[in-house]
């Protein structure tokens, strides 16, 4: 039997329609959108014209500001390296200072990290609160003269903190700052609406919200203020130049469905997904009272995670555990067990993050399958 998947954080089941929509794409309208002197290049065009403009919809942006891309990884590592470039071009002598939060995606650490150590970058990851976020005083507090860029994750992946975006934009705008966020974890979960949020860039996986693996967006905002960064992929002008290479169009397809399907879904969903997640950890509280719920109370957290942090050490339990597909508070290598850096960063320690384990549900998780996990871990951890 297959065990009851409760890692939607991780990943998500490509959504049916998704397939469905895509399917096409391989066989019968298999044209490149960068030949449009035939009749499978503007069928593909076509496609990622509609694809494009479901992104934009559910997002609230212009469709000419997204470019596609392999994922969030990649898109976080053009706005780092992309703005670089810009700023050098535009004053070689300049210094540079980047900042972002100790919680964000390692695909933002690690660049963060590489732009010091290649590029000679200034850079700082500002702590949070115990909750996870960054407030706007945090944020005021540790920007620089020349700070250029502020990077801080909308929806934090481990704990399912929400920053303050709304408010945390806009004191970079009044400083010519640019602003990025990951919104892999909010898009299609939370309200992401870019016109009312005044980022300067955005980024996000299609994966997340029951689209295809390898393949995402990034935002860049056209207007008020128009900004732009230096590609870093470079070949036969794709996307007005921004990032070339050509289009994975079934993928883009299936981005896009995806996209137009959270844009119906998404509110009702993440209603439905905050509710179980209330009643499934007020009954394991019940039993398990010595439990504790890492990062933001439950209504002001993303609506499919919980974080908890049991009384004993996972791995230990996990020949008890097999029915149950999750993600740990730690990561184990041939050497040592090391701590995730988010659980480090509100304040766990090695051992409690050992004993920590992330739930995250989903479109397709059912109350049948939320009462089978509460039972299992009832039965494992009760008695420790």
């Amino acid at each position: 039997m297959k065990p009851i998947y409760l890692d939607y954080n991780a990943t998500t089941p490509t959504d049916p329609e998704v397939v469905a929509t895509m399917l096409p794409y391989f066989t019968e309208k298999f044209g490149n959108p960068a030949n449009t002197l035939n009749a499978y290049g503007w069928t593909a065009e076509s496609a990622v014209k509609t694809a494009t403009g479901q992104v934009a919809k559910l997002i609230h942006c212009k469709s000419n500001e997204i470019i596609w891309n392999a994922g969030a990884t990649e898109g976080n590592n053009s706005v780092v390296f992309g703005l670089i470039r810009k700023l050098r071009a535009e004053n070689p002598n300049e210094k540079i200072h980047f900042l972002t939060s100790a919680t964000e995606h390692l695909s933002v650490i690690n660049s963060f990290l590489a732009a010091k150590k290649y590029e000679g970058i200034d850079v700082d990851f500002m702590p949070v609160q115990k909750d996870g976020t960054i407030t706007p005083e945090i944020l005021q507090k540790w920007i620089k003269p020349h700070t250029k860029l502020v990077s801080i994750m909308w929806v934090n992946n481990e704990i399912g903190s929400i920053n303050p975006i709304s408010e945390l934009a806009p004191i970079c705008n009044d400083q010519q700052i640019y602003f990025h966020t990951d919104a892999t974890q909010a898009v299609g979960k939370i309200d992401v609406n870019l016109e009312k949020t005044p980022v300067h860039f955005l980024t996000f996986s299609a994966h997340k919200l029951y689209g295809p693996k390898g393949v995402g967006c990034l935002f860049t905002r056209s207007a008020n203020p128009h900004v732009e960064i230096v590609p870093y992929l470079f070949g036969g002008g794709h996307q007005h130049g921004q990032r070339s290479g050509t289009l994975n169009v079934p993928g883009i397809v299936g981005a896009g469905k995806a996209c137009e399907m959270a844009n119906e879904k998404w509110l009702q969903e993440s209603q439905q997904t905050q509710k179980m997640l209330q009643k499934f950890y007020e009954q394991l509280k019940e039993f398990i009272p010595t439990v504790s719920l890492n990062g933001p109370e439950l209504e002001r957290r993303s609506p499919i995670n919980l974080s908890l942090t049991m009384n004993s050490p996972i791995e230990l339990a996990l020949p008890q555990l097999t029915g149950l597909a999750f993600s740990q508070g730690s990561a184990c290598s041939t050497t040592e067990v090391t701590s995730s850096h988010v659980l480090k960063a509100i304040g766990l320690s090695l051992n409690q993050a050992q004993n920590t384990i992330r739930l995250s549900i989903g479109r397709w998780t059912t109350e049948a399958e939320m009462n089978q996990a509460l039972e299992v871990l009832i039965k494992v951890f009760k008695s420790q």
